[in-house]
């Protein structure tokens, strides 16, 4: 089979789930799966390592530093004085009108496909944000989306009602049941009346559940079992297909989660150092800062002796992890702040980038459940989450680690594992690939030929160790390199003693 015989590319999004938790026992069907098809062991996303930066590179096929969408939220530099959110649809509408170059910078599968003369479908059961960075403009763009928690925001007119018809869709949206919901209307309404050449199915439930409950506790593994169940009910649904030797499907996710530990504040700790800092910029406030695992700070105006300062407040906390700033020069490894690494490394210096990004401790020990990753996190959007539930956003491996399994036409299979380096953002130039279209100008991700049945397996990747030091304490960040291209391994902070020692653990990564 060529590709050009691919008729159809299905992914699956399970929304925060860590590869390292799947097993025969809690995600039978997705472990079957995994044993058939084909899988990457390493595959990444993101940094900000959340969300809605994350659907976005896997809807552009780019990361943040080309789509501009920086996490969950980020200032965008327009003068409005606060932080952009992508929560709901209103917040995209907004930015795309406020921005100058508008909310997104990328190009998304809605627009590529369409101009293609080829359908594109959403379905989820998570938020609007997430349905908007999904299908940015699908509406505009004659494509279908559904969400099943949030029904009104539906498109077009008309397959909307036939599906809140059709699954007695309540006005409010779903609640329980919703990941199995989702995948119904797709199989039952979205496929029969649209057959698209590209969907995505989305179900958020069980990120929820992490941040709730707490990795390996019982709410998470049963809202991993219900997840699985709706995995199930799709691959039955595509072994009853006639097509059914025309479809690829992938089960992916866009983060992973590491248990919090302990709470902190970075605002008090600018306070108590004298800087005149919050989350939105007033008259008397100099720096306005974004909160959760991985802060980012703004200046008001640049000035390298205030983010000196903000840079030594951070540094002097015992939370003060691997920190990053605009690169010295171009292509430097370290940043214009002594002691930090270049912004660029990490993937997610586009303009609206915040002038430093700390990232937050974390250590490999093991929660109560035996999960291993923990970390620090400063509250905010992720206020109301227990000690001990979990979080993500930062560069922790646990938290940049997400899943990636193919099966279906073209594919390798018998559950071959693919030793390369592969991310969220190399799914749309890989699902293009696979329907025989070009990639927009603006995709930088690549189409992962070494997941095709006749695809040459790619070079083990080069992993580098960069490093920035001082006063004692090393940012690393680990890179692995797939050609040219970066992929971020993880990010953390060492003494330097323990930074020399280290040179041993790159040296197995790279084998």
């Amino acid at each position: 089979m060529t590709m050009a015989d691919i008729r159809h590319v299905i992914v699956v999004g399970i929304d925060g789930l860590r590869p390292d938790m799947i097993n025969e026992t809690t995600m039978p069907n997705l472990a079957a799966m995994r044993a058939r098809g084909v899988s990457s062991k390493d595959h990444r996303t993101v940094f900000p390592s959340e969300t809605r930066g994350a659907l976005t590179a896997l809807a552009s096929g780019a990361r943040p530093e080309t789509t501009g969408i920086l996490g969950n939220e980020f200032y965008s530099r327009d003068g409005s004085g606060r932080l952009t959110g992508t929560d709901t649809v209103h917040d995209w509408r907004a930015g795309e009108r406020r921005i100058v170059g508008g909310m997104v910078t990328a190009t998304n599968l809605s627009e590529t496909l369409a101009k293609n003369g080829k359908s594109f479908a959403v379905v989820n059961s998570s938020g609007q944000g997430s349905f908007t960075a999904l299908n940015w403009k699908g509406a505009d763009w004659g494509q279908a989306g559904f969400n099943v928690r949030h029904p009104a925001i539906g498109f077009p007119p008309e397959l909307a009602v036939d599906i809140a018809e059709q699954h007695r869709v309540p006005a409010n949206g779903f609640d329980r049941g919703a990941e199995r919901q989702a995948v119904a209307a797709f199989t039952d309404t979205v496929w029969p009346q649209r057959k698209p050449a590209a969907a995505i199915i989305w179900i958020t439930e069980v990120d929820s559940a992490s941040h709730r409950h707490g990795l390996g506790a019982e709410g998470m593994l049963a809202s991993m079992r219900d997840c699985d169940a709706a995995i199930g009910n799709l691959l039955e649904w595509r072994d009853r297909q006639p097509e059914k030797d025309d479809i690829v499907i992938f089960v992916t996710s866009d983060h992973g989660h590491s248990t919090i530990n302990e709470f902190i504040s970075v605002g008090d700790a600018l306070k108590q150092a004298g800087i005149a800092a919050d989350t939105r910029f007033d008259n008397d406030i100099d720096v306005l800062y974004r909160k959760g695992r991985a802060p980012g700070f703004w200046l008001k105006q640049f000035d390298k002796g205030l983010l000196q300062g903000v840079f030594d407040a951070l540094a002097a906390q015992p939370w003060y992890g691997a920190t990053f700033t605009r690169a010295v020069e171009p292509g430097a490894q370290e940043g214009i702040i002594a002691g930090t690494l270049a912004l660029e490394l990490t993937g997610a210096a586009h303009g609206r980038a915040p002038d430093l990004y700390i990232n937050l401790r974390g250590t490999d020990a093991e929660n109560e459940f035996g999960v291993p990753g923990t970390s620090i996190c400063d509250a905010g959007s992720y206020s109301g989450i227990p000690l001990g539930g979990g979080s993500h956003g930062g560069l922790h491996a646990v938290e940049l680690a997400a899943v990636l399994i193919g099966e279906g036409a073209g594919l390798k299979s018998g559950g071959e594992v693919v030793a390369s380096r592969t991310a969220i953002y190399d799914l749309a130039p890989t699902i293009l690939a696979l329907l025989g279209l070009e990639p927009a100008a603006s995709m930088t991700g690549r189409p992962m030929f070494e997941l095709l049945e006749d695809g040459e397996a790619v070079p083990a990747p080069v992993v580098k160790e960069f490093t920035a030091a001082i006063d004692g304490k090393v940012s690393r960040i680990i890179i692995g390199h797939v050609g040219e291209r970066p992929y971020v391994d993880e990010a953390d902070l060492v003494t330097e003693r323990a930074a020399g020692m280290d040179v041993a653990r790159v040296a197995e990564l790279q084998d």
